[in-house]
């Protein structure tokens, strides 16, 4: 076969042979530029084990997938697009509803008023759910609410509102509250939108002004008035209204100087005030109180006297819904008459067994003559306006020099103890001095204001009989706590156990334990805020707490300062103890003498009932123990 090939291609043609000779040279050549290319590409590796190692199927799988996607993507993409342009004006715009309050800003006291809570729906979807929330004041009292609330105060659960919804909640009552002061209406509006998950808030808030009122009031009483004259003082009180009015009560704040006569006088007297309940006061109906007393010696110029009209609040305070004012002149009166205790003329506070230094001051201020002058000092126990037989100043320990005449709680000067008092000539002056204290005890049910004042009687004015009694303004003394402190150092105790250790007396060198106890005692009154201190003096030293009733016990060793404090002791809680020991190293400079122990004790507390700041103390202490079975006359520092 080789051999026959041969001779076939010898046997061709020259011609034929060249071009299949140029052919094959021209194939050979392509077929290196291939080769070469491919060698670059693939940095010099055989071609064949590269292209052997190429997952052509794969790479095709991944193309597809990314177009795919990328595709999707656009289309979701132009998809939201389109939808935020159709219907992206329609959703929740952050506008849920809208609120309205319609009705007066100022209103008039008792007068019946309508208000209305206008609401829409002014986002462009519908809401879920819907409520309202209505707050009036405490004072506004509610005739009749439409529609009714789903439950109180006030709130109305709507439910669900379509799109532009709107409604209306009508509340009709009267405000009680006081006049001249302003309130507020509060709307608060919750609303969930249908396309949310979570609700929303909307408030409105309005301001009232209690401008007017339904009440009409006139005060009666003199233009001019002598002190000591007995006074009318008549306030009438008209309701002009449509509507019966309850709950009413009137209030008379006393004027200055002016002494009430309670058997006169309408009403609850309490802390210079009269209150008085009204009964119910229909339309167009009027009611009328009286006040009766008198101005007080030293009181004179122009006086405005009050009246009010008006509801308690829930909190206990007066809320006038009317005032009527008139002022008065108090005229200079025939005699004038201070009285100072223990140098004020104010009311105060008084401890037991506290002496009163009393002067009683007079002065003819008349022009004119006075004869036949009558002065009492009293000291009257006194619970409301109700003199009480109570002993609470120790009249055996009266110091008088004029021997004035007591009967009760009195003391009564005339002509015989005093003979300026049959006649005092114009603008003379005189002063009485007499001195009482306090008793030293009492009991719970005698815990009450002593009341002092002084009533004159003027037979004779300018040789005219007048017969005219005058009352100073009271003084209230009011009795503080009882509480004390008592202040003890012990080496043994009442039984004659040991309470301290080491040398009697105590020596140079050594060192002695004693026991020191602090009790604090009182019958009267709530205490607060209690604080118990005293300090070591060089020669002792702190020992430890032994018992503690209540409270908290400290030392401070840089000031040597010993505290105890108390938060509050109960009324019905009438003892305190704290104990601790002091431990005294005594020197050459105590020798021969009591050393001492602990400085004053100094006890200060509030008290609850006076709302008062108090001090007690008690005084310090040393080795001079006599009472102690123990340690008496066992005190004297000794040498080693």
């Amino acid at each position: 076969m080789k051999l026959k090939a041969l001779n076939e291609q010898e046997s061709k043609p020259p011609t034929e042979a060249k071009s299949e000779s140029k052919v094959s040279e021209k194939a050979g050549k392509k077929k290196d530029e291939v080769t070469e290319s491919l060698a670059a590409i693939y940095e010099g590796q055989p071609s064949k084990e590269w292209l052997n190692t190429m997952d052509h199927g794969k790479r095709k799988t991944w193309m597809t997938a990314l177009v795919s996607v990328s595709i999707l993507l656009l289309v979701i993409i132009g998809a939201a697009w389109l939808g935020f342009w159709i219907w992206g004006g329609r959703g929740f715009s952050g506008d849920g509803i809208r609120i309205q309050i319609e009705g007066p800003d100022r209103i008039a006291v008792g007068q019946e008023i309508t208000y209305f809570v206008n609401w829409f729906n002014v986002s462009r979807e519908p809401l879920a759910s819907t409520e309202f929330r209505i707050s009036f004041p405490n004072d506004f009292i509610i005739s009749d609410i439409d529609p009714e609330p789903t439950s109180q105060p006030l709130v109305f659960r709507l439910g669900a509102q379509s799109v532009e919804a709107r409604g209306t909640i009508k509340v009709t009552g009267r405000f009680t509250g006081a006049l001249d002061t302003t309130s507020h209406i509060q709307v608060i509006g919750t609303y969930r939108p249908a396309s949310f998950n979570s609700d929303f808030e909307e408030l409105m808030t309005k301001q009232i002004v209690y401008a007017d009122s339904v009440f009409k009031g006139e005060l009666e009483i003199l233009p001019k008035v002598l002190p000591g004259d007995e006074v009318t003082i008549r306030y009438r009180i008209e309701n002009t209204g449509s509507e019966r009015m309850e709950g009413l009560r009137a209030r008379f704040p006393i004027p200055e100087g002016f002494v009430l006569n309670a058997t006169g006088t309408e009403g609850e007297i309490a802390d210079f005030e009269v209150l008085q309940d009204l009964e119910p006061l229909e339309a167009g109906a009027s009611t009328e109180l009286t006040f009766v007393g008198a101005f007080s010696l030293g009181s004179s110029g122009d006086v405005e006297v009050v009246g009010e009209v008006g509801y308690t609040t829930p909190d206990g305070r007066f809320a006038a819904a009317q005032r009527s004012t008139q002022n008065v002149s108090v005229l200079a009166g025939d005699l004038s008459i201070n009285v100072v205790i223990n140098g004020s003329q104010d009311d105060r506070s008084v401890n037991l067994g506290e002496w009163q230094r009393i002067a009683v001051a007079y002065e003819n201020t008349s022009g004119e003559l006075l004869e036949d002058v009558t002065l009492v000092l009293h000291l009257e126990p006194m619970e409301g306006d109700e003199i009480l037989d109570l002993e609470l100043v120790d009249w055996e320990q009266l110091e008088d020099e004029l021997k004035g005449s007591r009967s009760g709680n009195s003391v009564t000067f005339t002509a015989k103890q005093l003979e300026d008092l049959e006649t005092i000539e114009a603008n003379a002056d005189g002063t009485i001095e007499l001195s009482v204290p306090i008793v030293n005890s009492i009991t719970s049910d005698e815990d009450v204001p002593i009341h002092a004042y002084v009533e004159a009687t003027i037979v004779n004015v300018g040789g005219q009989e007048v017969n005219r009694i005058v009352k100073t303004k009271p003084m209230l003394l009011t009795l503080q706590t009882d509480a004390q402190i008592q202040s003890v150092a012990r080496y043994s105790s009442v039984e004659g156990a040991p309470l301290g250790s080491g040398p009697l007396p105590p020596q140079v060198g050594s060192s002695t334990t004693y026991r020191v106890e602090w009790t604090v005692t009182k019958s009267l009154h709530e205490l607060e805020r209690l604080s118990v201190s005293a300090s070591l003096p060089k020669a002792t030293r702190w020992g430890t707490v032994k018992e503690i009733d209540a409270g908290e016990a400290g030392y401070d060793p840089d000031s040597k300062l010993v505290t105890w404090k108390i938060n509050k002791m109960p009324e019905d809680v009438d003892e305190l103890l704290l104990s601790f020991d002091v431990v005294l190293s005594p020197s050459e400079a105590d020798v021969g003498r009591f050393a001492k122990l602990l400085s004053e004790t100094r006890f200060e507390f509030t008290d609850a009932k006076l709302q008062e700041s108090l001090v007690r103390t008690s005084g310090a202490l040393n080795t001079d123990l006599p009472d102690d079975s123990i340690a008496q006359r066992k005190g004297v520092v000794a040498k080693d």
